[in-house]
């Protein structure tokens, strides 16, 4: 076994040590009080996943329908003071499924963070464990600065389904599960008066060539609120505009955003308008244009920005949510691409067997054309090689603690 691996083995079985010793030992279960004004409190999930995978492809993998097995271990803790404040989450991924070999090497399209906060400890033929440094961040707060330092949340426009500004990985489409949002390292400064205004500094990742920034100037007018956007984001100049405001019983959200990238302009917009129906039905729609998609046929190679994981420019989503009963909810989440058309839709059940343990039945499936973004296949280089979005059946469940 190589030193690095060794060293990378021996890392996790700290942490997680650490993490099994905040699990078991009973004092740790709640909050704590520290003295003066400190506190403690650690929380944490255990979750786990059964389900098949049905492969939407060709000629790419050796079999077309997958069992697999996932478990997903996480514990978060936050110390405070008026004038402080830490977060940190630790996470591991226990990944059972039979191999399935291909002839091709399938590159890994999604983005790349700053610094390595994820490392794969054991990979072997059917299993594969994997630790990730999730979130570690401090908070400053001096009157009306906030400063924030480390990998932390980061809160940029207005959109619920659809992002147009962000440095931040995307969860895959076709991800079970995504409660915890995604983070970035950055250094954030917000200072709140009669405007708020925030400056976020982002380091480059490894496939940029210059650091990003995000600026952005946020007030009110009419019980609307208006926010300035600017920056540098993938390497590339924008400019954007945001509003949000209640409109009846409802909320209209809308967000325009103008980037430069060597000469070159693209457009990036969402218009969404969320509602809630009654106290057991509520429901978000958006509409968004992607300037950085294609309306020719596509292509599987790296997407031109990172924010934009799509590869068409109009997109619907949808999100229902629905209480059947206080202990059953039903989900209903739904992508349209607009010009194949093609959708991707997840329906999903959560049933609440105690206060803190809930179990959740899904279907992911997609409807579209050969040649569409999700119900088809997209082609791979050599030919006779197309690849597309799985259909995934699954049940899970989730123990909070």
């Amino acid at each position: 076994m190589a030193m690095a691996q060794k060293r990378s083995i021996l890392i996790f079985s700290l942490r997680f040590a650490v993490f099994l010793f905040c699990v078991l030992y009973p004092r740790l279960i709640y909050g704590i009080h520290l003295g003066g004004d400190w506190n403690w409190e650690r929380s944490g999930s255990i979750k786990s996943f059964l389900g098949v995978r049905d492969l939407n492809q060709r000629n790419v993998y050796e079999r077309n329908r997958i069992f697999f097995n996932e478990e997903r271990f996480r514990v978060q803790g936050v110390l405070t003071h008026p004038h402080f404040r830490l977060d940190f989450a630790e996470e591991a991924y226990l990944f059972i499924e039979r191999d399935n070999p291909s002839p091709l090497s399938i590159p890994d399209l999604s983005p790349t963070s700053a610094w390595k906060a994820k490392w794969t400890l054991l990979k072997r033929k059917d299993v594969t464990l994997i630790g990730k440094l999730n979130l570690l961040s401090a908070q400053f707060i001096f009157g009306d600065f906030k400063w924030v330092v480390g990998k932390q949340v980061i809160a940029t426009g207005v959109g619920q389904i659809f992002t147009a500004v962000s440095q931040v990985q995307r969860y895959l489409f076709d991800f079970i599960d995504p409660e915890f949002p995604k983070t970035e390292d950055a250094v954030t400064v917000i200072w709140t008066g009669p405007l708020q205004l925030e400056a976020r500094f982002l380091p480059k990742a490894p496939e940029q060539k210059e650091q990003n920034f995000h600026l952005r100037v946020k007030g009110n007018k009419n019980n609307f609120d208006l926010a300035l956007t600017s920056g540098r984001s993938d390497d590339k100049f924008y400019l954007g505009l945001e509003t949000a405001g209640n409109i009846g019983e409802g909320l209209i959200r809308g967000e325009w955003v103008g980037y430069d990238d060597k000469g070159k302009h693209y457009i990036q917009g969402l218009l969404g308008f969320d509602y809630v129906f009654s106290p057991k039905w509520n429901g978000k729609l958006e509409l968004f244009y992607n300037g950085f998609g294609s309306n020719r046929d596509y292509v599987f190679e790296q997407f031109i920005h990172r924010s934009a994981p799509f590869r068409g420019q109009w997109y619907g989503g949808l999100i229902l949510s629905w209480e059947i009963h206080p202990l059953l909810k039903s989900h209903w989440i739904n992508i349209v691409n607009l010009q194949d058309p093609s959708t991707l839709m997840h329906l999903y059940f959560n049933y609440s067997l105690t206060n803190n343990l809930d179990i959740l039945l899904g279907q992911f499936f997609n409807v579209g054309n050969s040649k569409s973004e999700w119900g088809g296949r997209i082609a791979i280089s050599p030919p006779n090689f197309e690849l597309g979005i799985p259909n995934i059946t699954y049940a899970a469940l989730r123990w909070y603690y």
